[in-house]
């Protein structure tokens, strides 16, 4: 009811189903106009006085108020009546309530066509036949109008009746008509707000059998129909009783639970309301994989996952999603049962928050002025009752063992989610009587009576929406109730002793470093310390050189008043919603402390001993554990709003960035239960941490309480064998740069790199992830191993001989040692199996050789096999014409014969290009080659891209005598035909290359063509020239050079088997690319391509029992084509394709480099040819 409007409501007379109700008839707020000539004389000398609360003359001086003090606020110049502050809360508490809005209608004409009308509520306008129970205690009717059943709202502070427009033609029958009024009257809302009516309609509405005809004014809104006061009267729904009957009676805490039970029942609740997530465009999506599950968890984890789909908190997903995090599962305290979430770190940096202002504790303490009776309600699985859309759910997505699952309601972790349950609170409760904060909902009472009935309405307002509470964490009728850090009581708000309860039971210091410490502290303060300089003059003289350590009654004094003032206002702040929040904290030996502060004033301290094995913790973990202890101390200060924890450990800076399953178990369990807090972890100075450093140092002596009760399970486990685990504490323990580094771990790292021990200072880049775990040296996950079982698990890791950067990922998941990846990359280089079974090197830059200035001066041969007969193909490198010859025994005797022939047509060659068959190494071949004067080059041995152009001829002539075949041709005509053939405009043919003419076919050709037309041989060795060189860039964009290699260096060799034959090698030949191996007391010359540097051993001191020479332990039998080299001084040796190179080329001989130096973390580095002198 408005206050205008408050009549007792009582049973009616008649045999109405509606539900009873008394109104207390009150004074109805007048209206008045003035007249223009002597109204607005009067209020020229008379004012309306707003802290009177009434009209005095229009002077301050004539104010009844001036200079009086109010009983409220205790402010001055105004009277308690008129007070801000109480009209605020009067207001607030009920000027929103559900159902209760006031409308007056005012006619511009007259002042008695004013109405007041109660109850417009927009978007209700809604036929049902039988209202629930619910809807007849909030004053809901049922009309039959035109035998259509409506609901309308009974107002008893309405003067007239109000219909939407829009619902008026729904229920019209045809033969109603509004009455079009001659000045339509305006409807003035509580608060001035105007609606304008549409006209006036009578209509015959029936309710229990009787029928009664009213006016409705109409208005062109979507808004509830109302009955007005009067209707009500003559409709018997309601009666003024002459008598009111006051119940002093106060229901129990028991009766109100009875009657309440629903609502902490173990059901989930859901609030009418849906989250959309917004995120930023810009933020790139990530995408988490599955962790691994324990054995033992994996069915306890699925029975969870099946509950909470169960339940319609999550829900499978088989679409693509852009964002999935990681699982994370929390153990409850007593280890039976789990609670599944997701660690929505990366989601939370791309989150936009909706930045909603959260309530100050001092307009809660307004809005509960006076009650001297509280009870405080705590929600159930708060963030769980407000539903997501589809697209916010999606990127909820996280990954499971068991498939991928995504949360339909909003989960606990993602910062927003605060803010959008303490908006969705204050919407929903607005106009109650009750104060909001997060999931805490506070109620209070002047009186037992006032507070149940405020509370009973909290309670079916949250029934409403459906809201469901935790029993155990909810307070009911108290004198005083601690909330947000505060208590409140009837006397008004007090600070929680709690808060100050670290400073306030500080023992006095016992010696002068206690005592600089804590004058430390109160110097840090001492802005907002009165007199500080006289307070703690006593204890400074303490602090001399020249004075000795004794405390006196007068030290006592100052050190017991610098406490008082300490944990009192105004060095004591109030703690303020709007204002940032800092928590300084810091970890002693034996204690932890932890202060917070708004606008440097502390608000709350706090301290407590580190348990017997706490103490045992890394001085990274004690760090953590004090942050840890600041946030759940705290909880209340800086849950759901960003908050800068200020540290002067700078590693925990770099571990709150890393993903949480790189970090050691212990520290991840820590920072799983800072994820529920939006932090910034910020450095600074130990010797600026006067507060966390003076309370961590003199810590209370209570026990400490469990900081959550619940414990966290790491989801990436790996399992390791107690014999290997004892094995490994041995040799721990063993070890003497291990047993310093632990101590170092446990005592704190020095700032400084110089200033750590030699001998464990190569640990010094990773301190921050260093940490003791059972005796073994932890970094993250991955076991520390000393340098006496290095070697063994490199052979562990190396199982089944992965190549080197397999292996070095598979040992930096598990294990660490400064130098492990130089000390893998080694030991796999040297591996016998690894290298024996080794692909082919990258092949290298192509190196052409010099072209011909003539034809017929370069020619290149070589033998094949077509259809079971050898045949010899010999071919120009300046015309490309190659010929063909048969052989019908491959001889020496035969080869020479055909050369020749072919030598006796064409002429002798300056440089003939073969293989290392047997044929062409032969004496007799050689004395040929003496006899008919040319040079005898030999291509690398197994290295047949060294001949390519012979190589290259021997396929066209199998294509071309194939093709022959198969149509029954000649091959002799197609290959006449084929060196007809031009290449382009200026190659020509090979035959015009070759003889500066056509041949004649037997195709009709004019004589001219026939005639010698001589060719510019320089354009045609340019054309050649050029296209080699295309030829070239496209092979040398896939081609990579291999480092050179030296005398005596251990090389594999490779075969048709693989690099199975070890050797040295002997010598660099002069050639580039060419080198000569000794393997077994037999020389080869081979190309780099086919020679594979190792790290092992020499072949004379290699393992006999190696597989590689299990693989050579037969003699090897050479073949023709892999002969040993021959020596150097028989005359006329031949020469290699690469020798031919440099005759003609301007390229200087190939110097030998040294061997490329490997660092310790493997990369290789090549030495600078300018110092190889």
């Amino acid at each position: 009811m408005t206050e205008e409007n408050s009549k007792t409501l009582a049973t009616p007379q008649t045999g109405t189903s509606v539900d009873a109700v008394q109104a207390v008839s009150s004074k109805r707020r007048q209206h008045t106009r003035q007249t223009p000539q002597k109204e607005q004389r009067d209020f020229q000398a008379i004012t309306n006085c707003r802290n009177f609360g009434s009209s005095h003359a229009a002077k301050r001086e004539k104010c009844p108020a001036f200079g009086q003090q109010c009983h409220n606020c205790k402010k001055m110049n105004h009277f308690s009546k008129s007070c801000k502050v109480r009209r605020q809360f009067n207001q607030k508490k009920y000027n929103h309530r559900r159902s209760v809005h006031e409308l007056e209608v005012e006619d511009s004409s007259s002042h008695d066509d004013t109405f007041y009308v109660d109850g417009i509520e927009p978007g209700k306008c809604v036929n049902i036949v039988n209202p629930p129970a619910s809807r007849l205690e909030e004053g809901f009717v049922t009309l039959h109008i035109n035998a259509i059943p409506v609901e309308i709202k009974v107002d008893t502070g309405a003067k007239c009746n109000v219909m939407p427009k829009k619902l008026f033609k729904r229920i019209s029958s045809g033969g109603e008509r509004p009455v079009r009024l001659s000045q339509t009257p305006n409807l003035v809302a509580y608060g001035g707000s105007r609606i304008e009516t549409e006209g006036l309609a009578t209509l015959m509405c029936s309710l229990n059998g009787q029928n009664h005809s009213l006016q409705f004014y109409l208005v062109d809104q979507d808004v509830q129909p109302l009955l007005g006061f009067r209707a009500c009267l003559d409709m018997g729904i309601v009666t003024i009783s002459p008598h009111v009957h006051l119940v002093d009676r106060e229901s129990s805490t028991e009766e109100i639970l009875a009657e309440y039970k629903d609502l902490f029942t173990d059901e989930l609740g859901e609030l009418p309301v849906t989250y959309s997530m917004t995120v930023d465009p810009n933020v790139q999506s990530v995408v988490r994989p599955a962790h691994r599950i324990p054995l033992a968890m994996q069915d306890c984890v699925k029975a969870e996952l099946d509950q909470m789909q169960s339940l319609g908190v999550i829900t499978t997903v088989s679409e693509p999603s852009d964002w999935v995090s990681s699982m994370v599962v929390t153990h409850k305290k007593d280890k039976k049962q789990l609670r599944l979430c997701i660690n929505p770190k990366d989601l939370n940096t791309a989150l936009k928050r909706p930045h909603h202002p959260m309530r100050s504790v001092e307009e809660v303490a307004c809005q509960m002025s006076g009650a001297t009776m509280f009870s405080v309600l705590d929600t159930k699985n708060s963030f769980w009752q407000i539903r997501l859309d589809h697209k916010s759910s999606m990127k909820t997505t996280f990954s499971t063992p068991f498939g991928r699952y995504r949360f339909l309601r909003m989960p606990f972790g993602i910062n927003a989610a605060s803010e959008v349950f303490q908006r969705t609170m204050e919407q929903l409760f607005s106009g109650y009587p009750c104060a909001v904060i997060v999931d805490d909902i506070i109620i209070g009472g002047c009186n037992a009576a006032e507070h149940d009935a405020n509370l009973k309405k909290v309670l079916t307002r949250t029934r409403e929406i459906n809201l469901k509470l935790n029993p155990a964490k909810c307070k009911f009728r108290l004198n005083q109730v601690s909330y947000v850090g505060h208590i409140f009581t009837s006397d008004g708000l007090k600070a929680d002793p709690a808060k100050t309860k670290a400073i306030s039971e500080m023992p006095a210091p016992n010696d002068v470093p206690g005592l600089q410490r804590f004058l430390g502290m109160a110097n840090y303060l001492g802005k907002f310390i009165p007199n500080l300089s006289d307070i703690a003059t006593p204890l400074r003289n303490l602090t001399h050189r020249e004075t000795a350590w004794c405390l006196y009654q007068q030290h006592q004094h100052a050190f017991d008043t610098l406490k008082s003032c300490l944990s009192n206002p105004p060095v004591l702040a109030y703690y303020d919603v709007k204002k940032p929040v800092t928590l300084t904290c810091d970890a002693s030996s034996y204690g932890l402390g932890a202060a917070c502060l708004q606008d440097c004033k502390p608000v709350a301290y706090s301290s407590r001993r580190l348990t017997d094995t706490e103490t045992r913790y890394a001085q990274i973990e004690k760090e953590l554990l004090a942050v840890v202890f600041a946030c759940t101390k705290f909880r209340d200060y800086v849950y759901g709003k960003p908050t800068i924890v200020e540290t002067d450990h700078q590693p925990l800076v770099t571990i709150l960035k890393k993903p949480i399953h790189t970090v050691p178990a212990r520290l991840q369990r820590m920072l799983l239960q800072l994820q529920r807090y939006d932090i910034t972890l910020v450095y600074k100075k130990g010797k600026q941490m006067y507060l966390a450093d003076t309370l961590s140092r003199v810590p209370n002596t209570d026990t400490p309480p469990a900081m959550e009760n619940e414990s966290f399970e790491v989801m990436s486990v790996s399992y390791i064998s107690t014999a290997r685990l004892e094995e490994l504490r041995r040799h721990t323990a063993e070890d003497e740069v291990l047993q310093t580094l632990s101590s170092v771990i446990q005592s704190g790292w020095p700032a400084k790199e110089h200033c750590v021990r030699s001998l464990v200072r190569t640990f010094f880049p990773y301190r921050d992830e260093l940490t003791l775990d059972n005796g073994i040296v932890m970094k993250g996950h991955k076991s520390v191993i000393p340098r006496s079982l290095q070697k063994e698990y490199i052979s562990i890791v190396h199982r089944g001989h992965p190549g080197v950067e397999a292996t070095k990922r598979r040992a930096r998941g598990i294990i660490f040692w400064p130098a492990m990846t130089a000390d893998i990359t080694a030991e796999i280089l040297s591996c016998p199996v690894c290298n024996s079974t080794k692909p082919h090197q990258q092949k290298e830059p192509l190196k052409l050789y010099p072209v011909p200035d003539f034809p017929w001066s370069t020619v290149a041969m070589d033998m094949f096999e077509w259809q079971g007969k050898q045949y010899q193909v010999l071919v120009d490198s300046y015309s490309g014409w190659y010929e063909i010859a048969l052989f019908h025994d491959a001889t020496t005797c035969t080869v020479i014969k055909k050369l020749k022939k072919h030598f006796s047509v064409h002429g002798t060659p300056h440089t003939l290009i073969s293989d290392n068959a047997r044929q062409y190494t032969s004496q007799r071949f050689k004395d040929f080659v003496k006899q008919w004067d040319f040079t005898h080059v030999t291509s690398s041995p197994e290295y047949a891209q060294s001949n390519g152009l012979a190589e290259r001829a021997v396929r066209s002539a199998k294509e071309l005598m194939e093709k022959s075949h198969r149509d029954g041709t000649d091959v002799y005509l197609n290959l006449m035909n084929l060196r007809n053939i031009p290449r382009d405009p200026t190659l020509g043919s090979p035959a015009e290359r070759l003889m500066s003419r056509q041949t004649r076919t037997t195709i009709p050709i004019h004589s001219k063509l026939l005639e010698p037309t001589p060719k510019h041989t320089q354009q045609i060795t340019a054309r050649i020239l050029n296209k080699r060189n295309i030829q070239k860039r496209y092979y040398d964009a896939s081609s990579h050079p291999l480092q050179a290699l030296k005398m005596g260096q251990v090389v594999r060799m490779q075969t048709p088997k693989g690099y199975d034959r070890l050797g040295v090698v002997k010598e660099v030949n002069r050639e580039p690319r060419s080198y000569t191996v000794q393997c077994k007391g037999r020389t080869y010359r081979r190309n780099r391509r086919h020679i594979l540097p190792v790290r092992e051993p020499p072949p004379s001191q290699h393992n006999p029992e190696d597989i590689n020479s299990q693989s050579t332990n037969t003699p090897t039998k050479v073949s023709s084509n892999s002969t040993p080299c021959m020596p150097q001084t028989h005359p006329p040796q031949p020469q290699s394709i690469s020798a031919e190179l440099i005759k003609h080329s301007v390229q200087s001989p190939v110097k030998v480099s040294n061997a490329p130096h490997i660092t310790r973390s493997g990369r290789m580095c090549k030495p600078n040819p300018r110092y190889e002198k």
